[in-house]
């Protein structure tokens, strides 16, 4: 039986509105309440999970969440931290370096701040995330020197992501996934989800046999590789789908609640009693 879930949010919990559904919210409420994890795992800053992790009630103190796609993992409600990876400035040089040879955009992400280079032309990450995460237009020379980076992106159209995807494989000490079609992530390396996920297991004790994981994209693969059971969405990337051992519906159908209400075999009574 399962005693944990993890879930991505971007285009798996959310729906393409960017929220989570009525539905979504009811069975995910009911599930923690009857002591079953509910880990949210996401590429996202702390600061722009918060507001879903307080509409999910998920702020016991026992409550984790995994940030920057395993780099933090941390207890909700006081900052407690489980695992944390970032890089330094020096060792995201050879990363500037390359988008300025290429002219590709650079936005540097910091727990609670992003520095977004604007010396290669505006990027389009800030628009991809929530107002929570104050941006910074600078340049890399005026990025602090001792600032911990959890992760480095380029953000743009598919194509100039497809070239940056294929530039970045030449990087190294760096661990390279895209989280979406118009996003690029680097990380340090051997942060991905599935280690921010064992870090979490750990902590609860759960084995990872008895873990669920929900996702739909490229940096969420290693987590469903790494669970009792890997549900893929309905509007997954085919290399998802491939490897999970369910699909469900998509993220505009509920397919969270839709698993889980037939695998725990849930009544609408029980979650509205």
């Amino acid at each position: 039986m399962l005693k944990a879930i993890a879930l991505d949010m971007d285009n798996t919990l959310l729906n393409s509105q960017k929220e989570i559904s009525v539905t979504n919210q009811d069975v995910l409420r009911y599930l923690s309440r009857k002591g079953i994890r509910v880990i949210l795992c996401s590429g996202r800053p702390f600061a722009t999970l918060k507001p879903f992790l307080d509409q999910l009630h998920l702020t016991k103190n026992d409550d984790v969440c995994i940030c920057f796609n395993g780099g933090l993992v941390r207890l909700v409600r006081d900052h407690t931290v489980i695992k944390s990876s970032t890089l330094t400035k020096s060792q995201i040089q050879p990363v500037y370096d390359l988008v300025k040879e290429k002219g590709f955009h650079l936005d540097v992400v910091a727990e609670d701040q992003v520095y977004s280079l604007t010396e290669f032309g505006k990027s389009s990450y800030e628009s991809m995330i929530p107002k929570q995460m104050p941006f910074t237009d600078t340049t890399f020379a005026k990025v602090p020197a001792k600032l911990s980076i959890f992760k480095v992106v380029i953000a743009g159209d598919p194509e100039m992501v497809d070239a940056a995807s294929e530039a970045a494989q030449s990087l190294e000490g760096v661990t390279v996934t895209r989280s979406r079609r118009t996003l690029l992530e680097i990380m340090p390396p051997n942060v991905n989800k599935k280690n921010g996920l064992k870090a979490a297991l750990n902590f609860y004790r759960i084995p990872r046999e008895q873990l669920a994981a929900f996702g739909d994209e490229e940096n969420d693969q290693d987590m469903l590789d790494y669970a009792g059971i890997g549900i893929a969405m309905g509007n997954a990337i085919p290399e998802i789908k491939k490897i999970a051992d369910i699909t469900t519906q998509s993220n505009d159908e509920d397919g969270v609640a839709k698993f889980l209400i037939d695998y725990f075999q849930i009544s609408p009574t029980a979650i509205h009693p």
